[in-house]
């Protein structure tokens, strides 16, 4: 199910609080919202975008000893031809084509994978540099983000369950591609709008986006009354948080 423009543009407007509070009001709570331990690597990280799934899974075939030389050669090569290439599956060798798709994400795409919260960095500073410079909005990756010096000063777009040096190879591999996953205690499918800011990530299904888009816009319509209100009795100067929104129509 495609999302409509107008609601893209409305959601992007919206807080993951606003977006939160519209999903409660629609009998939906606690079902979208992934667990508070996913945080951004760089405070105040905040994207929006479709989701594009990736599901990783614990892995029993581990690197043995080996000369450098053989390492360099193997560490990137297919595992049809012995090597440990952490996109490819030796339970399903198609599937790689299909994860560099996905970690290749265009524009207005999020990637969001699971791994379950194992260790084992997926993405770090290279393939994620390559997916921005597609246009892709940002990353939700339920395990640890690896490069994080480079990233940071990349200003890559993550939230995570961790950091850490350690490579995926031999340790975890692709299991699904743009399938529905659970990633954070969610279930995400490919289409759904992913929406993170400081506060934290949540999930609107492509089934509630228009309805969720309404809703949050008027919640946040009403917050920012009510803040603006406050502002004005304390004498503060007023910000970009408190400037009133047009009025809104419903468009679907």
């Amino acid at each position: 199910m495609s999302i409509h423009e107008k609601t893209m543009e409305i959601i992007k407007t919206s807080r993951c609080a606003d977006i939160s509070d519209a999903l409660d009001s629609m009998g939906l709570q606690d079902l979208y919202s992934m667990d508070p331990y996913m945080r951004p690597m760089i405070p105040q990280t905040s994207f929006c975008g479709i989701a594009k799934t990736l599901e990783y899974r614990k892995t029993d075939i581990k690197m043995p000893y080996m000369e450098y030389e053989e390492f360099e050669l193997l560490q990137y090569s297919r595992k049809k031809d012995g090597g440990y290439h952490f996109y490819d599956s030796h339970l399903n060798p198609g599937l790689y084509e299909d994860v560099q798709k996905v970690i290749s994400s265009g524009k207005g795409e999020v990637i969001v994978c699971t791994a379950g919260g194992l260790i084992g960095g997926v993405f770090g500073s290279d393939n994620m540099q390559g997916a921005l410079n597609n246009g892709c909005a940002g990353l939700v990756f339920d395990g640890y983000m690896r490069d994080t010096p480079e990233s940071i000063l990349q200003k890559v777009p993550v939230f995570s369950k961790g950091i850490s040096f350690v490579h995926p190879q031999g340790r975890i591999e692709p299991y699904a591609v743009n399938k529905p996953i659970n990633c954070a205690g969610v279930l995400v499918a490919p289409g759904d709008v992913i929406c993170a800011d400081h506060d934290g990530i949540i999930v609107v299904p492509s089934r509630y986006a228009d309805e969720a888009a309404y809703r949050s816009y008027k919640i946040q319509q009403k917050d920012r009354i009510g803040r603006r209100a406050k502002f004005q009795a304390a004498g503060l100067p007023l910000d970009e948080t408190v400037e009133l929104l047009p009025d809104l129509e419903r468009w679907f």
